[in-house]
């Protein structure tokens, strides 16, 4: 029997057919319809610290979105399971207890929670081998959040504080901002203690000679402003010099009671330029934190306030649904109004900033729950198989999350190995009446140890982009008035020139009795010491009165320092060693051959305390790099906006050393000044003269000297620059004068009648 083979393949081709629809069938027998999967939505409500409940019309929105497409999850119904994490630990795990581990209906994913301080131990607990629940933050920045190790189940679609981090750092660089303060508030939350150390490491790295002048916490405020000065470093802030000031807040409500209490002291713009995070939230809201809405906004204008930049526009499209962004806020606010029926008089600033990110995190998980169904059922199984311990399932949804590229409303949505996504951070410039500007846009880079790029909107700053604000206060060099440098300068003149003249007498005259008598050789070196005081007095004036730079300023001080040590050690040695020879000679060794101390063992002494001196203060000068000169600043008084800075001499180590010699020649001197007053021979005369010289001019020149250092600005207490310098020229001039009068004079006296008589 012939067959033909047109009926054998058609006889095929219907056995396929028919084969194909039977396996069609037994697919679709497999494949679950209208099952139900159950995602947990934790949000923080309008009681928490961040009013965040209008973020759940965006979660309702994306979850009707994701129902209605038929092509997305079909045969199933996703469902929002929607609970109160607040913006505290336990209320967020007791909701996650409730509604996820202790639950019949067991959630397939969590979307949230919102707050790090809640989403933390949520992670923690959904990450381990027997619970495997994937989740997905829309507003847990908390750096810790980035270890994969131990959220292995944790996605966010927000950005984190470490990539804040480094947004800051850019800024401040943009800016050539080097100095800044950070206060804290909530000292016991972790994230706050890893952000600001992950900041400090990154501003060390990345901006050289960077400085943190100012480090101030605090635990908890209270909402009455008048509590505020028992816990705020008003003084440490001011005295501190501090202009950037960066924010990290654990409770938005005491940041922003804060800022009114700073606004108060006169401690915001433009005297110190805040960075905020998350208090800006709070700026049109209906709550007042100064008293007044009017009495935030202008509290918080100047502050610059960090945020997330959303990077659409009303045209881009969202490519899972279509819809142009337009449509999608459009959408957005139609729901909110639902919402608010019988709950709330809608008004636009019920709008959350962050419903946008929570909508792409709601379609973040639809997409990832769709791919991880379409992976399984090719394994032979399904999301209706899933439960808690179930880590296989867990584990394709984890996978599928990974894979996850798709344009959201916030803009592209992926994520890198730390299943972070890499958000583009905007920085807003609050002006007048609670405007914002955004003033830059930070692109961070893959690599999370290199800054990434940013970029300034000129026009919206409220400076110049070149001439930013200085990270310093005004400041103010204290220095002595011009006119009492000139007249110290004046007096210091008239000593060289009565010092000269007095110098040229005794080597013109010599031989004359009086003079000879006082011995011209050690006259000499008197006038030395004489000049090296003068000179060293005119060297506190130049320094006391002129701009100071710090080279010059450095060389001014070593030299004012040696000369003067020198030239009192000249004058005190050489005074000493006269009063030696006066008590040689009338007292205990009249009558005894020999010398108990020559002349020339005390020039050889005094010679050799001069190189000694000399020596140390070169190594000193060498060993500083000439780099003696220090800058202070003072303790800023109340409502003071102008930093006093006093530039001061380093003093070496060993200076107390120095004056070694000078206490012992004065001790001796005082003794023998005491026992040689009363030697009253006309030709010994020197001995009542050099009496005279000691009583008078050491005490004198010793109280202005400690009223000087009392006096000097560098003690912070008082700003008597001025006084100082008088003072300081004083006790030189006086040494100087005293000696000329008591020394010189009775000697010049005799020589000037001789002459005269000729």
């Amino acid at each position: 029997m012939m067959i033909r083979l047109d009926s054998v393949f058609d006889g095929v081709f219907m056995v396929t057919v028919v084969c194909a629809n039977a396996l069609a069938l037994a697919s679709d027998a497999e494949r679950p319809t209208n099952v139900t999967l159950r995602i947990l939505g934790l949000f923080p409500y309008r009681e928490s610290q961040w009013d965040g409940e209008y973020l759940i019309p965006a979660a309702r929105l994306a979850k009707d979105e994701i129902n209605r497409n038929d092509s997305i999850l079909p045969g199933y119904e996703v469902e929002l399971i929607e609970a109160n994490s607040g913006c505290e630990h336990y209320r967020g795990v007791r909701e996650f207890v409730r509604h996820a581990l202790h639950s019949t209906h067991q959630p397939v994913a969590i979307l949230g929670a919102g707050c790090s301080s809640s989403t933390i131990p949520i992670a923690a607990i959904a990450g381990r081998d027997d619970v495997c629940l994937p989740q997905v933050s829309y507003g847990a920045t908390s750096p810790y959040l980035s270890f994969t190790n131990s959220y292995p189940y944790f996605y966010r679609t927000v950005f984190s504080d470490g990539s804040t981090s480094q947004a800051i750092i850019s800024l401040l660089d943009k800016f050539k901002w080097k100095r800044y303060g950070v206060y804290k508030i909530g000292v016991d939350e972790a994230w706050i203690d890893h952000s600001v150390s992950t900041l400090h490491a990154g501003i060390q790295y990345h901006i050289d000679g960077s400085e943190e002048v100012y480090s101030g916490s605090i635990g908890q405020l209270n909402d009455e402003g008048e509590s505020f000065a028992k816990f705020i470093d008003v003084k440490g802030i001011r005295s501190s010099g501090m202009r950037i000031g960066i924010l990290y807040a654990a409770d938005r409500v005491a940041a922003a009671n804060l800022m009114c209490y700073l606004h108060g002291e006169n401690l915001v713009y433009p005297n110190i330029i805040w960075i905020l995070f998350d208090v800006c939230i709070l700026l049109n809201s209906s709550s007042t934190y100064c008293g007044s809405n009017d009495k935030f906004q202008q509290a918080l204008e100047g502050s610059i306030c960090l945020g997330y930049k959303l990077a659409t526009t009303d045209n881009a499209t969202i490519s899972v649904t279509g819809k142009t962004f337009k449509q999608y806020f459009e959408s957005y606010v139609d729901e909110s109004k639902k919402y608010a029926n019988g709950k709330d008089n809608y008004t636009p600033s019920l709008l959350n900033d962050w419903a946008t990110v929570t909508y792409d995190s709601m379609w973040t998980l639809g997409l990832a729950l769709h791919n991880a169904e379409e992976k399984l059922t090719s394994y032979g199984s399904s999301l209706a198989n899933f439960s808690l311990r179930n880590c296989s399932i867990s584990e394709t949804i984890i996978e599928e999350l990974a894979k996850i590229n798709f344009a959201g409303a916030s803009g592209k949505v992926l994520f890198d190995e730390a299943h972070e996504r890499q958000m583009t951070i905007k920085f807003d410039q609050v002006k007048k009446n609670g405007i914002f500007n955004t003033i830059a846009l930070y692109h961070p880079s893959n690599n999370n140890s290199e800054k990434g790029t940013l970029f300034i909107n000129n026009n919206a700053l409220l400076w110049s982009v070149d001439d930013p604000p200085s990270d310093k206060l005004p400041m103010e060099t204290l220095l002595a008035q011009k006119w009492a440098g000139v007249l110290m300068l004046i007096f210091l003149v008239a000593g060289f020139l009565w010092n000269s003249f007095s110098m040229m007498i005794n080597f013109r005259y010599q031989t004359f009795y009086t003079i000879k008598a006082s011995s011209p050789q050690l006259n000499y070196m008197i006038f030395a010491g004489n000049n090296l005081l003068l000179l060293s007095g005119v060297f506190l004036a130049i320094k006391a009165i002129a701009e100071p730079d710090m080279v010059i300023f450095s060389t001014l001080c070593q030299a004012a320092q040696w000369l003067f040590d020198l030239g009192l050690l000249l004058v005190l040695n050489m005074t000493l060693l006269k009063s030696w020879r006066i008590y040689r000679i009338f007292h205990s060794f009249r009558n005894k051959p020999g010398k108990f101390i020559t002349d020339n063992a005390f020039i050889a002494v005094s010679i050799g305390w001069l190189v000694i001196n000399t020596t140390y203060h070169i190594v000193f000068a060498l060993a500083n790099n000439n780099n003696v000169a220090k800058e202070k600043l003072l303790p800023m008084k109340e409502n003071q906006l102008l930093q006093k800075v006093v530039v001061y001499c380093q003093q070496p180590d060993l200076i107390e050393l120095l004056y070694i010699p000078h206490i012992v020649m004065s001790v001796v001197l005082c003794l023998l000044a005491f026992l040689i007053r009363q030697i009253n021979l006309k030709q010994f005369n020197d001995a009542a003269n050099i009496a005279m010289f000691f009583y008078a001019t050491i005490p004198v020149a010793t109280v202005c000297l400690i009223l000087s250092g009392l006096l000097s600005p560098i003690n912070g207490i008082y700003d008597l620059a001025t006084v100082s310098l008088i003072l300081d020229c004083t006790a030189v001039c006086w040494i100087v004068f005293m000696c000329q009068l008591t020394l010189f004079v009775p000697k010049m006296l005799p020589l000037f009648r001789h002459l005269h008589s000729e």
